[in-house]
C-alpha cells in the first residue's frame, strides 16, 4: 500500500510538475558534495514561504535562469555551500526576485520551453564564492556519449524527500533523443523534442548518478558550459528513464537574451 502511495504521488509530481514549487523532481542521485563554492554561479531559490526549493544559474548581476516550473520564487541565495550555515557565511549574497519571467510557451504537461529567468532587485556582486555563468551566443547540441555534471541541493535518497543541506554534483551522460523516446524509456511520453536533453548513467560499472527531486531549475553543464537546465524525471536513478533537460538551444538563447533587456 505504501509503494503504491508513493508511486501515486510521483505520477502527480511528474504531472503537475512543481506547481508550487512543493514537489519537485530533481535531486542528486549517486553524487558527490562540490568543494566549497567551486560551482560559484549556483543559486539557491526559495519560494513564498522561505522553503528552499529548486536550483539555477546566475547569468548576470541582475540575472538567474531557472525552469519555468519552479513557481512562486521569491528570492535568491548566491555563494550558498551548505543551508543551515547560509544565514550567517559572510560569503552568501541574498536578493530578492523582482520580476519572474517564465517563458510564454512552456508547457507544464508536455514540459516544453521549461525555462524562465529572474530579475533581481538588487545588483550582484562578484567575489571568489559568487560569479556569472554567461551563455554563449549559440549551444550545439550536445551529441550523445558526452559527459556533463548536473548540480544541486536536492534529496539524495528517494526514500527521504528533504532537500539536502550541501551542494552535491553528479556526472550524467548525453543519451540521444531516440533512446529516450523508445518503448523501453518515456515511449514519446512526454515526447523528448530537439529542444530537450536526455541524460543519465549508461556505463554498466558505473553506480547510478542523476537528477531527480529538488534540483529542480539547475544548471547541466558540459565542459564548464551550460547546455541545459534540470525540467524532469520519472523516479530517481532509473536507467531507462533517465533525467531530462531543457535544452539551450539557439531558440531558447535569443528568449533569453531578448528577455534580459527588460
Amino acid at each position: 500500500m505504501a509503494s503504491s502511495l508513493l508511486a501515486l504521488v510521483k505520477t502527480l509530481c511528474l504531472v503537475l510538475h512543481v506547481q508550487s514549487c512543493a514537489c519537485g523532481e530533481a535531486e542528486i542521485i549517486g553524487g558527490k558534495k562540490v568543494k566549497a563554492h567551486s560551482l560559484p554561479y549556483m543559486a539557491l531559490l526559495f519560494n513564498s514561504t522561505d522553503q528552499p526549493c529548486c536550483g539555477g544559474a546566475l547569468l548576470s548581476s541582475r540575472w538567474v535562469l531557472t525552469a519555468a516550473h519552479c513557481s512562486n520564487i521569491s528570492t535568491v541565495r548566491l555563494g550558498v555551500d551548505n543551508i543551515p550555515n547560509s544565514l550567517t557565511d559572510r560569503s552568501v549574497q541574498v536578493r530578492k526576485v523582482s520580476m519572474r519571467y517564465p517563458h510564454d510557451a512552456f508547457n507544464p504537461t508536455t514540459h516544453v520551453h521549461d525555462l524562465q529567468l529572474l530579475k533581481l532587485d538588487q545588483e550582484v556582486n562578484p567575489t571568489d564564492a559568487v560569479k556569472f555563468l554567461p551563455l554563449p551566443n549559440e549551444m550545439p547540441d550536445p551529441q550523445e556519449g558526452t559527459r556533463c555534471t548536473a548540480a544541486g541541493w536536492g534529496a539524495v535518497n528517494a526514500s527521504n524527500l528533504m532537500m539536502t543541506d550541501d551542494l552535491m554534483s553528479a556526472n550524467v551522460t548525453v543519451i540521444k533523443r531516440e533512446t529516450c523516446n523508445s518503448p523501453t524509456y518515456y515511449n514519446s511520453d512526454p515526447v523528448i523534442t530537439a529542444n530537450m536533453v536526455c541524460a543519465g548513467t549508461v556505463g554498466e560499472n558505473e553506480n547510478d548518478q542523476d537528477a531527480c527531486r529538488g534540483d529542480s531549475g539547475g544548471p547541466l553543464t558540459c565542459d564548464g558550459v551550460q547546455v541545459g537546465i534540470t525540467s524532469f524525471g520519472r523516479g530517481c536513478a532509473k536507467r531507462n528513464k533517465p533525467g531530462v533537460y531543457t535544452l539551450l538551444s539557439k531558440e531558447h538563447i535569443d528568449w533569453i537574451n531578448g528577455t534580459m533587456q527588460i
